[in-house]
């Protein structure tokens, strides 16, 4: 899985992954619900992915550090990017 992919959960909505971070030897994304026009909402998800044999997987993680640094390593992105 990789950055501005769009995926969709169990829950049948549609997610786009907005960050990909490194956090203790797993991959985490920063991920938002897209509404039915494909355009983000306000809802974020944070996601681990779980890669078993051949398979590739989500999984929801609630985990308030974890989406600290998934939002401080974000932010520092749109920082760099949008105020050079």
């Amino acid at each position: 899985m990789n950055v501005d992919e769009v995926i969709q959960l169990e829950d049948n909505n549609n997610y786009g992954l907005l960050l990909k971070a490194d956090i203790d030897d797993c991959n985490y994304f920063l991920a938002v619900k897209l509404n039915e026009k494909e355009e983000p909402t306000n809802e974020y998800k944070v996601l681990k992915e779980i890669n078993e044999n051949t398979d590739t997987y989500v999984q929801e993680i609630n985990d308030p550090l974890i989406l600290s640094q998934l939002l401080e390593e974000y932010s520092m992105q749109y920082d760099e990017t949008y105020n050079d």
